[in-house]
Formats: C-alpha cells, structure tokens, sequence
C-alpha cells in the first residue's frame, strides 16, 4: 500500500467511532527497518496540535532545516525552509503520541510523525509574498489568556538562521513586527520592488494551495521565472520525511549532538501551551 493511500485509510481508521483493529495494513510498518535509531532528542518534543502548530517545536524545525539544505550543491540554494504545523502527526499507526521522549529517535516514528510523503519545492518568492506568508502563518494565533482551542495547520516552522516576531494583539494581517531570513533583515513594511526575492524550500502541499497559502504563491510552484526546483537525491524518493531522516543522521547522530528546540518563532502576547513538567 502506498503512503498516500496508507495515509488515507489511517484518517478513516482513526475515526471516531472506529479501531484500526479493522484495518491491519495501516498498521505495518511505513518504512523497512523502523526500529533503527536515527538519532537523538535533547527534550522530549510534545506532538499535540497547541506544540505543533501554536509553538516552537523541535521536529518541525529538523523538517524545515533539512529542506532549506536539500539543494545545497544545486545553483540556486534556499536560505530559508518551512513546514506547516499541520504536517507533524500525533496519530501513529493505531497508536496516538502525544510526546516524543528525550533520547533517541527511530526511523519508523519520524516516518508517522511526517506522515504525507510530500516533495519539496524550492522557489523564488518576492519581499511581498514572503510577507504575506507569515502574515497567514500568524492569522490564526491566539491572544494571550486565551486557549489554544483550534490552532491552525498554516501555522510555519522555519529553519535555522531565520527568525519572526509576531505580536498577537495586533490585527490579524499586521501581526509580524521583526523578520529576519538567513542574516537578511526584511523591512516591514515590504518593499513592492519584483527584483528582490528570497529562494524558499517548503513541501508542494503548499505551494499547490494548502492551508489556504494558494492565494499568497498562486502559480509560483510553475512559473518558470520563479525558478522552481524538486528537491532530488542520488537514493530513494526526496520526500519531506526522508530529507529529515537525512538531516537527522547527519547533524544528531549521537547524545551529545541531540536535537534542541530553538526560539525561531518569537511570540509577545500570544497564548502559549503549557509545557509538562516546566514550571
């Protein structure tokens, strides 16, 4: 069964109401070999929707790292990744993980936890654009005392070397105060000049429309002026989830090189998850 089509049967199977008891093939495993460990967490890493898409988290900034590096050697490299808070999964394979523990990180896991086996699309984006994006990205934040109910999946993780301020007291569409993309400070407003642009990897759910960023990219995905590039490799399929299998081995591989959380995403006024066990 493909993933795609495993992804598809696992969203019935977990529905309300039914087991995936019924459904044995969601229940194999994704990926050979998915007890092998790939690295190692510094922290526990929680994986409910307020982690995932309200806040910083560890896992989606290993995802978006591994695509702003997937084209490094390429001509044209991106300086900045993203990854939508709605593409980290809680729900295993008839197992929900609400937390990731501290240590190390299986294949298999990783391969739920990035569940849609989406390309990487790296293109040129426009001051404007890029903007926009983490104007919607913000939209949907709540304000501070309020709780995270309903966060959104449009929610981004960015990569390293990045970093945005969001105010949620201000309007919705107003709520970047500071960005900063790879050491290039992005003056806000932007400017309207169609020259300065900024090479941007995320996964093609996105650029193809979703989480409503269809209206912010519009053909970007296709327009050849934009430069659009597939991630590739020599082995195996450039997916979202094998591109951070890669990053992982490669930059925490052992105790000692874990993967931490950094403070990309700087929220004032904004409502924040509690943290299990932090005072």
């Amino acid at each position: 069964m493909s993933r795609t089509l495993t992804a598809a049967v696992l969203a019935v199977a977990l529905a309300p109401g039914l087991g995936c008891l019924q459904y044995n093939d969601p229940c194999q495993p994704l990926v050979a070999d998915p007890d092998s460990t790939i690295g190692y967490l510094a922290e526990d890493v929680f994986l409910d929707r307020p982690y995932a898409r309200h806040d910083n988290n560890a896992l989606g900034q290993l995802a978006a790292d591994a695509f702003r590096h997937a084209e490094d050697g390429s001509k044209a490299p991106a300086e900045l990744g993203i990854v939508n808070g709605g593409s980290l999964r809680a729900e295993g394979l008839c197992v929900t993980r609400t937390v990731v523990p501290k240590g190390p990180l299986k294949k298999g896991l990783l391969h739920e936890i990035l569940l849609f086996e989406n390309a990487v699309v790296t293109v040129n984006l426009t001051e404007q654009q890029l903007v926009d994006m983490f104007e919607h990205a913000a939209a949907g934040l709540y304000l501070e005392g309020q709780p995270i109910l309903f966060p959104s999946g449009a929610f981004l993780h960015v990569s390293e070397g990045t970093t945005v301020s969001v105010d949620c007291e201000r309007p919705a569409g107003q709520r970047v105060v500071a960005l900063q993309v790879n050491a290039r400070t992005v003056p806000l407003p932007p400017r309207a000049d169609p020259s300065i642009v900024y090479r941007v990897a995320m996964p093609n759910f996105l650029l193809g429309g979703g989480d409503g960023y269809g209206a912010i990219f519009k053909d970007a995905a296709t327009d050849l002026s934009r430069n659009p590039v597939t991630a590739s490799r020599a082995e195996g399929k450039a997916t979202d989830a094998n591109l951070a299998e890669a990053h992982m081995r490669s930059n925490y591989s052992t105790e000692t090189r874990a993967l931490r959380e950094a403070g990309r995403i700087l929220f004032e006024h904004c409502a924040r998850p509690a943290r299990p066990g932090v005072p």
